[in-house]
This record gives C-alpha cells, structure tokens and sequence, in this order.
C-alpha cells in the first residue's frame, strides 16, 4: 500500500519487476486509487491554517488579537478577534470548496469501470479503477481513458498499432500512435488467458516520453520503448480494444509524476510589499518604545504627584515603585493599539482585484481571441498581472511563435543543383524594406501542384521530369530517403468540411478494399506526424514520385515511380536512431527487396557535414554547392536540413546491431548507451544534398515587434535556426532595422576549425572561448564609444554562445545585450534558452518568455512571466505558463493594455491602503501622546475595527479594478506610456513615500484644527456642554473617513458611476452606522450609545469642522498636484487632453472608444513627444554598396509608384505639420506659458546633425570577418523638414519638449 502522502516513501525505488497475470499482488508498489485533495477532515484545519500563517502579517493580527486577551488590552477582545476570523473565515471557505471539488472529481474517476482478467477463471471482469492492481491484465475500449500506465500487449488489428489522445497528458489534441511488441502483437483473448511473462523497468518517473524496460519471454529478453507504453488519462481513439499490463499504478503514474506544483512567482511589487510591511512593523515598534519609555519614566517621576489618580489606577501597569513592568505592559497595550498602522484586508483585497483583472478583463478581452482555433486569452495565475506592466525584456522563441509553425515544402537542392522557384514572404518583406520591386510571375502551372505542405514547383522535377535528368540517381535516392526516414503514419483523409488539425473524425472515402478497410490513396492520406516538418517532407516525396502509403511495426512501404517504372517497394524498418535535441539529427536502417541495407540519416548540417565521407569524391564535388544553396535558403528565411544515406556492409551491421541490442536493453543509462552506439553507424556518410522548409510569419508580428520597441521593450529572440535565416527574419519582423549598428559575434573560425580537424579539442575550445571574448569587449568598447546615440543589434550563434555564457564571459555578454535594442540568439539549445532567461533575470529586469513548444518550458519557467503560444506544436508550453495566448501579436494589447492599467491599479490602490491606515495609526499615537502615552484611545473599539472591513473597503477594490488614465486605443496608439511601470514610477520609493508624507502631514492638519475647534471652554449647545473626548473621537474619525475618500477622487483618473457610488456609499454607511450603533445595547455600544443623535449630530460645529478640515488637509495635495500638471506634465496627462479633445470634438465617446480610428487634427505634440524613434531617411542603403550616404524614392507624380533610379532625397521628419494649437493653450495656463517662454529664451534656433550606422561583425585583430552594411542614421535641422513648421518659435517649443521628454 502506498504510505499517507505526507509521509513520503522510507526508501527510494530500485529497478521494478512484475509478474504479469500471475494472480500475485505486489504490496509494495502502490494500487491504483488517487487522490489530488489537499485536506482531509482530520488535517483540514490545521493544514489550511498552517497556509494562511505562511503569511507574516496573519501572525501579526493573531498576535494582537491574542494581546487583546490579557488585562493590559486598551480595546475589547472580540473587536481584534472579529476582523482576524472574517479574514481567516473567508479564506478557509475558500480552501474548502476548492477540496470538495476535488474530493467529487477523485471520486468520480476511481469509480470507473474497467475489465481485468482474472487469471484464476481466464475470464475478464469488471473491477473499479481503484481496484486495479500492478501485474494484472486490463481491456480498454474504444473512447475510454487508461486506467493505469500500461504495456501495450495487442490490439485488434493485424498491426497491433493504436490511436491514443493525450490532451490531459500534455494537452495535445492530434493523435499518437503507439505500437505493441512484435513477439506479442498477434496474441489473442485465449492466449492472453494462459500467458505468463515478467518485465523488468526502472523506478516511477516523471519522463513523459522516455521508458527503460524489457520483456520477460521465458529466457528472452525484449527490450520496450515509450512507443509500447500507454499512460494513464490518455483516451483511446480509432481501435476497438486493446489490451495491456498494468507497469505504474495510481500515483506512480507518469501523469501523478508530472503533478508537481509550478515554480512559485511573486510579482514585484508584492515583494516591495514585504518591505514596507517591515517598515511599518519598525515603525510601528518605534512608536510603541518611545512611548513605554516615556510613560515608564513618566509614571516613576510623576504619577505620586497626582494623587487623585491611585484610587482608580492600581494596577502593575501603573505601580511607580516598578516603572520596568510599567513599561512592559504599557509596551503591549501600545502594541495593540497601533495595530492599525498595518492593513489587515490588504491581502484579501488584492486577491479579489487581481481575480477581476486576469479572470475577467483578460480572459474576456475579444482582442485577444482567435477565432481560428477557438482560443481566447488565459491568465493561469492572478498573482502577476502588474509585472505585465513593468516588462523590460521579451525572450522569445521563434519557430510557432514569430512563425506559423505550418511548414511547406518550397525548395531543395540535390546533387549541387538548386530546384524550387518562388519568393518567400521574408524576401518579400525584405524588398519590400529595401524598395526593391520583385517579379511576382509565376508559372499557371505550379497552382495546381500545390497542396497541404507543398508548395513547390519546379518543371525539372514535376511529373517525372527528373527521369531524364543526369543526377537521376541521386535524385530517386534523395527522393527515397524522404519516404523512407520518418515516423510517420498513414490514415485515411479528412471528411469534407473538417478543418485542419481536427482529428475527431475521419471521411471514408468510396474506395474500399475486400476486407472492407478504406484503400489509403494519394489523394485521401493524411499523415499523423509528430511534426510539421516530417510531415512536409513525406507530402513532398509523394507529390515528387515516392507515395508512402502503409507502415507496419517492422516495414514501410512505398509506392515508386522511377525510370523503371512503378513499383509498390516494401522496406523492412531495421532500426530507428530518433531524433532528439542532442544528436540533432535522426537516421533509419532498412533493408530493401534487393537484399541491400541501406542508412538514411537526415538532420542539421553542422551534424551532418562532421560524420560524412571525406573521401567519397561525391562528398566534396557537394559539400561546397550545398553549403551555398542552404545559405540561399536561409538568406530567405527557409529552414534547412541536410540529407545523406550509407550502405551498410551485412556483417558489420551484425556485428554492430548487437551492440546495440545489448545497449537498447540497458536498464542503467540506456539513452547515454543508445547514443554511444549510434556515433559507431552514422559515419562515413555521402551527401545527397538539402531540403528548405517555409515557415511563415504570423500575422501582425512585425506591428507588434514595433509597438513594442517603441515602448522601451528589448526583444531577445532564441531560435534553433542558422545565423543566415535568424538576420532575414529579423529584418522581415521589425526586430532588426536599418538604423541599427549589428555586432556578430561568432565562434566559428578557420584557426579553430583546424584544430578540431586535428583532434585538438581544448585548444580548440580555448582558442573560440578568447576569440568570442575579444569580440565582446570591442561590441562594449564601440557601445560605450558611441553612448546612446545608437541603437544596436546583437547576433550570437549557439557555439559562441556557449562561451559567452561561462561564468567569465556572462557578465560582459550580459552588460552587451542590455544596450542592444534586439539580441537573436541562434542555434541555441533549449537549456541554453533557460540559462539565457536566468542571465536576465538575474539582472534585475522584469523578464518575459514567450514560447509554443515542450523545448521552450525551461525558458517559461525561468522568466518572471511565462507566456504559452497554443500553436502546432501541443500545449506543453500553455501548460507551463503563467499566461496563455493564442497569436505573438496579442502581447501588445496583454501588456500595453491590460499590463499597464494592472500596474498603475495595483499600485494606487496598494498605495491608497498604506496611506489611510498611517494616517489613521498616526491619530491614535498623537492623541495617545496627549494622555503621556497612557494607553487611552480616542476612538471607540468597535468603529477602529471596521475602519478597514467596512469603512475603507470599497474604494480601494473600485480603484483597482475600474481604474483608467488613458483608453485602450490611445494606450496603443503612444506605446512609450508603457515606460512608467518599467521605471515603476508609481511604486517607487518616492511615490511610496509621498502617499506616506501626505498621510503625516493631514495627520498635523487634523490634530491641530480638531484640537483648536474643539477647545474645552468653547460650547455650541444651549445646555453649555463642552466637547468631550468622546464626541472628539467622533468627529476626527469623520474628518478621517471624509480625508481619505476625497484623497481618492483627487487622484482617480476615470470617474464612472461604479467611481461615485464606491466614494458617496463608504462615506455615507459610516453615517448610518452611527445613527444604527446608538440603538445597540450599551454593553455593546459602550460610549457611542445615543452619542450621535443626542449630542454629536444636533452640533452645527461637529458639521462644519467635517466640511472645512477635510478640505485644508486636501489642499495642500492639490496644489501640488496641479502645478506639476501644468508645469511639469507626465506623458499619460498630455495624452488626457487629447482624450478630452478627442470627447469635445464628438470623436470620441465618453467610454473612450474612438469613433474613427486616426482622426483628424491629432495632436502633433503629443505624436512627437512619444515619437522614440529615430530621424531617418525613409530610403535604405543597400548592404551591396557601402559608399551611399542615403538614398530615397521618389515617387513619380503620374504613378505614385517609386521610380526605378534610387535619387538622393531630404529627409522627413516624423511629426505632423505643426504644433497643434489646442494642446500648446489648452486653457491659456499662465504657469505653462511662462515656462515655454523661459524655454525659449535658452533655446537655440536650431539643431541636427548627422550620423550613419553600419553592421559590423566583430572580430578579433587579424581575423578575416564578414561586413554586414547598415543604413543611414541622419538627424536633420528643424527647419529643413517637409511642411515646415509655422515659425522658428514653434520649432524651439518642439525640441524642448522632445529633449525633455527623451
């Protein structure tokens, strides 16, 4: 039985071994009964307490609610009691029903039906899941879950293959195959009932896709893979039963093993949190000392003298002769009472905004929905939506998330001559970047050869052209290898009308065989690949001549047409040497009907290129060809892999299958083993040439590359491509641009190819580590040279990464990529990809990883935010994210939107807390200093309780949920808003410190003019009673409760009707309390019984001290706040009068939606002031001729179209026609006037200059490298930009506010 979870297990598992349908249990592997609660009726209590106690403010209201009881509490216990159990209540309930809810699903799935054989009758049975056992023999039916991971015995089908759906495994939707042993495929229902066997395999383990195992036959021994197993919660599609044993049960299952909690994030500003808690714990310490040391003191020195005072004051806490236990207690009556200095809704409050923010703005957000696929936006935790509005760096992958990840077969190379024709989209988007204008003809013929994947055309390869050709051979063996060296399946097509990717059904088609089975044709298959990329190149072999159609466990069959004829080829499938991100490459052995075995191997061609033959002649008339057309290739963007084959001699390949046998049937390090042997086959290989696969960009990423360098954002792009492919899309996405200087930073040189030829290794490796360092330090000398005139670009390449991230080098590479603009990393690793993440993260920065693949969760995992792309390649990546998005384009609006209105909500309102609670805290100590820190409270216990509950709760929940600066288009529409939360500018030490300095000063505005009002001998009342300390109490907390609410209108940016209410309604209820509280019992109401309608309610000065205090404790704020905004204007206030402009023209509802979507008149100011990039000519400078200054197009007056001669041109500025005289004297504020006159006075009449940027790979002194040129950068004068502006004055104002502003 399995121990209690809590327990954990007494010894770490060994290697497994079962007997399978023995009758035997195995009371030492776990059964097959789960659960996923957290709590049961015994532990409930305390586990749930012990996770609200992780908090450190919990053990501070318990505390003070526990000081309450004792004799020296100022206040009644249950007024402490009360706020902590609602708190702790809510928060309870909450765990609960989140257990029961997972009690009823646990219960629900143990229950299920399942048939097991029951070796004593040979008859199978039903059992419940719980029930099932390790050993025993289960049968799953069609459109049924897995119960247990089990070993795939037999299906029925002569295959012995199977479909199974893993989307609550790995939240993949296609189907995988899975394939029983060739030794137990055929077993029947009366064989299974007589059948014995043992296997042995290694521990539980989280490995999805990987199993170590063997079969037991008597004296055989059979080694099993991961294609043999199949794990519980997957569902079992297309077969009509299969059958298998049980290998893990329960939570020994892979899926239990995956169920471990994600890594904990805590946003920024929670951490900033911490920190002022802990200031106002010392705050709150220091208050409570100075005054038990004074009353101490006091109470030693003064308390005989007032000898009317001992014989009501006689307790310890009052004993001059004992003035250290005075202080003690005293201490803890202080404790108690300046407890409200630390909010204690806080937390519950920023709970429920955060769940209103990412469960309903972004999970709702219609702008971030795909209807492609049915996707909206996901926030899979509410603990980070600020840090979405501080981002600082973006790591990104490229393939599925820059891309489409729907790959297309468009051009290939064989026997060194190039084949495919047609234009990318990344050169057409590059032309189009350079003005060039690119032949769009295409053949008529090639549409009708295209199809799903293929996308190819070339007349020497079409229907057979390729007969005649000289390289015919190479051709059908290139052709050969495609259809050959895979894992893919063969199916039957879509039915008419299903989409592509919907596996649900499947069209029958009208062809049908003897046996009644659908006839697969070339026309109705469909390929189940557990890539695009396989998938591809197996429609491109079809459409070219070799039509896969059938695979079995051990063969592959495919139908030829050669110069031969045609011809339905069988291949017996030897090995599988699988593909993985080590070996970057994957091979197949077969054996063909001539008897010849032949290696296929197909993979990158760094891999590829180091295991060939260098003595083949073929080999070195290719390798120099190939290697230019795949730089062709990547130069557009395709995306390359290389193909060879070998033939293999008979006994060699005897004598190496049996190592590797022995290697695959390891149960120690089989993977380490498996790889050792296959360097021993792929070698000596010929090359055959390479294939290039398009990927196309998704749409909208270049727009969204732009949005957000434009708001401050650098991009980081990790990709596994070669450095030629990585620099074109780039350009074609935005990412790298012409005004950008480009360091190259490579590992790959001639000195260090020679050494590795020479098997000199370490000097080698020595020689790359000091050249990547060299040209690291002269990218930071050229950096610091030219200051941040420049931007930059860095592009590093997997090798030279790999020195550039040990530990000397990282610090540099570091300090270089955070000046760069954009940063591509290529042909990196996915571990690379995480320590990448880590190195930024490290920094300081808030980081954002953006990926679709199982490749990219290290890096999602590592990042500050992990955002998952649901693309092509399964939902790995979704499943390891914070956030979840359908499309790369939908980071805009997820952090320029959503992001930034997140931050400044959770910012104020954190700050809105913290500020009415000092200054509320700070009320009790000052009177309490009047009293000589005696312990005495102005103000009744039980309002101080619902001060924070009641009172104060609403607003801050409002501000931080329906709080708005600027709407969503104009938030898009000026990205550079976005660098208030990169700057933190509204959770920094002086925002924080400004709420709290404002709070200290309305404290000393409050006590004075309540002191003062309420003088003793001044009486507004015909019976001639003067205020006492009651009615004192009184009124201050209505000053206080008016203060902090008008505080917060004075700061909202957006008032709407839910604004109103949440301000009128907290104000008004504490009115209403007290006219409710004087009808209490007076044991409850104590002080406050018929306090308010009596006295403190009839008092025409208790109304007026509410009206004006209130308004002198604001003053001082609000002037401060209105000369800053006229004189000293942040960006979104700026924005704010557009708005309002935008509203009075009527172009612009009240809601903030813009009716056109660029109206006219826009404010010129504003689109300078936000204006970040650069002046440039709007021309490019051809990277083939370094010695163009700048060139532009000029458009012909006739056409409009560029003329075919670059002509050189001025350059445009960027900014309107002028400035917009609305915004300049948007209410003639005498304040703003006159500091643009100062302005002026000082302000030259004109300034430029000019500069050019060029692309540079950097290296060492000596070392040949390759020049990438760059475009112009050039700064003209004001005055010589097209439309003019009115006047030189104008002009002036222009450059002094763009100085300003950058």
């Amino acid at each position: 039985m399995r121990l209690p979870k809590w327990c954990g297990k007494g010894t770490a598992e060994g290697i497994r071994e079962i007997n399978i349908n023995s009758g035997e249990e195995h009371p030492e592997y776990d059964v097959n009964y789960t659960s996923t609660t957290k709590y049961n009726i015994l532990t409930f209590l305390p586990k749930a307490l012990f996770e609200q106690y992780r908090r450190l403010a919990n053990w501070y209201f318990t505390i003070v609610a526990a000081l309450s009881l004792t004799a020296f509490s100022p206040v009644r216990p249950w007024t402490t009691w009360t706020p902590l159990a609602i708190v702790l209540g809510v928060s309870l309930i909450k765990e609960g029903i989140e257990d029961y809810k997972r009690y009823k699903a646990d219960k629900e799935v143990n229950n299920r039906p399942v048939e097991v054989l029951n070796p004593a009758t040979g008859q199978f049975e039903n059992k419940r899941w719980q029930d099932v056992k390790v050993g025993e023999i289960v049968q799953v039916l069609k459109d049924t879950y897995i119960p247990a991971d089990l070993l795939f015995l037999t299906a029925e089908n002569e295959e012995g293959t199977c479909y199974i759906e893993t989307k609550n495994l790995d939240g993949e939707t296609n189907l995988k195959i899975k394939k029983a042993l060739d030794e137990s495929k055929n077993f029947t229902k009366e064989i299974l009932k007589d059948f014995k066997g043992g296997v042995q395999c290694e521990p539980p383990n989280s490995k999805l896709y990987q199993f170590t195992g063997n079969l037991l036959l008597g004296e055989r021994k059979l080694p099993i893979g991961p294609s043999a197993i199949l794990l519980r919660g997957c569902m079992l599609s297309t077969t009509k039963r299969v059958f298998g044993a049980v290998i893990y049960a329960g939570h020994d299952t892979k899926v239990f093993m995956n169920a471990t909690e994600p890594p904990s994030k805590r946003s920024q500003i929670e951490r900033t949190i911490d920190k002022i808690i802990i200031f106002m714990f010392a705050l709150l310490f220091s208050m409570c000392i100075c005054g038990c040391v004074y009353f101490a003191i006091w109470t030693r020195d003064e308390f005989p003298k007032h000898w009317y005072l001992g014989s009501v004051y006689t307790g310890v806490q009052y004993d001059p002769s004992n003035p250290a236990l005075v202080g003690v207690t005293n201490f803890v009556t202080s404790f108690i009472l300046y407890g409200y200095l630390i909010p204690i809704s806080l937390y519950v409050s920023m709970e429920m905004v955060k769940i209103a923010q990412s469960m309903v703005f972004i999970a709702t957000d219609r702008q971030m929905y795909y209807p492609d696929n049915d996707t909206p936006a996901v926030a899979r935790t509410s603990n980070l939506n600020e840090d979405l509005g501080m981002v600082t760096t973006v790591l990104s992958d490229k393939t599925g998330t820059l891309t489409r990840n729907l790959m297309e077969f468009f051009k290939c190379s064989i026997a060194g001559t190039s084949y495919g024709a047609g234009i990318t989209e990344i050169e057409r988007s590059n032309a189009q970047r350079r003005g060039e204008a690119l032949s769009e003809n295409e053949d008529p013929n090639a549409a009708k050869y295209r199809e799903r994947f293929f996308n190819f055309y070339d007349a020497r390869m079409i229907d057979g052209a390729w007969f005649n050709s000289p390289d015919a051979p190479n051709i059908e063996m290139f052709l050969r290898l495609l259809a050959v060296c895979h894992t893919v399946i063969p199916g039957e097509g879509k039915k008419e009308g299903e989409k592509d990717g919907d596996k649900s059904s499947h069209h029958i088609p009208d062809e049908v065989g003897e046996d009644g089975k659908v006839i697969v044709t070339e026309q109705n298959v469909r390929y189940e690949a557990e890539s695009p990329d396989e998938a591809a190149l197996v429609v491109a072999a079809k459409a070219l001549g070799f039509f896969f159609f059938k695979r079995t466990n051990t063969t592959v069959t495919v139908r030829e047409r050669t110069p031969r004829g045609v011809h339905d080829v069988e291949y017996e499938v030897l090995n599988i040497l699988e593909f993985d991100s080590t070996r970057k490459r994957m091979s197949v052995i077969v054996q063909d009907p001539s008897q010849r075995i032949l290696m296929f191997c197909k993979g990158a061609d760094t891999v590829i290129y180091d295991r060939l033959d260098h003595a083949h002649p073929q080999n070195v008339q290719l390798k120099e060809l190939t290697s230019k057309h795949m730089e062709e290739y990547g130069s557009a963007g395709l995306r390359t892999l290389c193909l060879s084959y070998s033939e293999l001699d008979p006994a060699f390949y005897q004598e190496w299958n049996a190592k590797y046998m022995e290697a695959k049937t390891s149960l120690q390090d089989r993977d380490k083993k498996l790889g050792e042997v296959s360097e021993l086959v792929e070698c000596k290989l010929r090359l055959l040439g390479c294939t290039a696969i398009e990927d196309k960009l998704q749409e909208g990423v270049p727009q969204c590359i732009k949005k957000l360098a434009e708001a401050g954002i650098r991009l980081w792009v990790l990709t596994g491509d070669k450095m030629e492919t990585a620099i074109n899309i780039g350009f074609a996405c935005s990412l790298i641009t012409e005004e950008m200087q480009q360091f190259v930073i490579t590992a790959y040189f001639k000195e260090v190819d020679e050494l590795e030829a020479a098997g000199r290794v370490e000097e080698a490796a020595q020689l790359a580590n000091s050249r990547v360092e060299q040209q690291l330090d002269q990218a930071k000398i050229s950096m610091t040279q030219a200051g941040t005139s420049m931007e930059y670009a860095l592009i590093i390449d997997g090798k030279a990464l790999s020195y550039a991230l040990s530990p000397r080098l990282k610090q540099t590479f570091l300090e270089v990529g955070l000046k760069c603009q954009a940063v591509v990393c290529c042909r990196v690793s996915p571990l690379q990809k995480a320590q990448v993440t880590s190195l930024v993260k490290e920094h300081g920065d808030v980081t954002l990883a953006i990926g679709d693949g199982a490749n990219d969760v290290g890096m999602i995992q590592q990042a500050h935010i992990g955002v998952g792309i649901s693309g092509e390649e399964g939902m790995q990546a979704v499943m390891a994210s914070d956030f979840a998005i359908a499309q790369f384009r939908f980071l805009t609006p997820l952090l320029l939107v959503h992001g930034r209105w997140s931050y400044k909500r959770i910012a104020r309102m954190i700050c809105f807390f913290f500020y009415k609670n000092l200054l509320f805290g700070v009320t009790i100590f000052a009177y309490n200093a009047f009293t000589n820190f005696s312990g005495q409270y102005i103000y009744n216990d039980v309002y101080m309780t619902l001060f924070n509950v009641i009172f104060t709760a609403l607003t801050p929940i409002v501000i931080g949920i329906f709080d708005r600066d600027v709407d969503r288009e104009l938030g898009l529409k000026y990205p550079a808003l976005y660098r208030q939360g990169q700057k933190n500018t509204y959770f920094n030490f002086w925002a924080i410190t400004g709420w709290l300095a404002t709070s200290l000063l309305q404290c000393a505005i409050i006590m004075v003019l309540v002191l003062v009002g309420c003088y003793p001998t001044m009486i507004d009342r015909e019976g001639g009673d003067p205020f006492t300390m009651y009615e004192v109490g009184v009124l201050m907390f209505s000053i206080i409760i008016v203060t902090v609410h008008f505080q917060v209108a004075m700061v909202e940016e957006q008032f709407t009707w839910i604004h109103h209410f949440s301000l009128w309604a907290s104000t008004l209820i504490w009115w209403v309390f007290l006219i409710c509280f004087n009808y209490f019992p007076l044991w409850l109401s104590a002080d406050l019984y018929y306090l308010f309608i009596g006295v403190v309610g009839a008092s025409p000065q208790y109304w007026l001290m509410v009206l004006l205090v209130p308004v002198a404790c604001l003053l001082p704020d609000f002037f401060f706040r209105s000369v800053r905004r006229h004189i000293f204007p942040s960006e979104h206030q700026l924005v704010q009068e557009e708005q309002v402009k935008l509203m009075r023209e009527g172009k612009r509802n009240k809601s903030g939606v813009a009716l056109p979507t660029q109206p006219a008149g826009t404010s010129g100011l504003v689109l300078h002031l936000f204006d970040r990039s650069k002046q440039h000519n709007t021309g490019f400078v051809p990277p083939y001729d370094p010695q163009s200054r700048y060139y532009n197009f000029v458009a012909t007056e006739t056409t409009g179209k560029p003329s075919e001669a670059l002509q050189p041109t001025s350059i445009r500025n960027p900014v309107l026609t002028h400035l917009d005289q609305e915004m300049t004297k948007v209410t003639g504020n005498p304040y703003r006037e006159k500091r643009t006159s100062s302005m002026l006075a000082s302000q030259p009449q004109s300034a430029g200059g000019d500069g050019i940027n060029g692309t540079t790979v950097m290296s060492p002194p000596g070392v040949p490298g390759a020049i990438l040129t760059g475009g112009s950068n050039v700064t003209v004068p004001l005055q010589q930009v097209e439309n003019p502006l009115n006047t030189s004055q104008d002009a002036a104002i222009m450059a002094t506010y763009v100085a300003a502003m950058r």
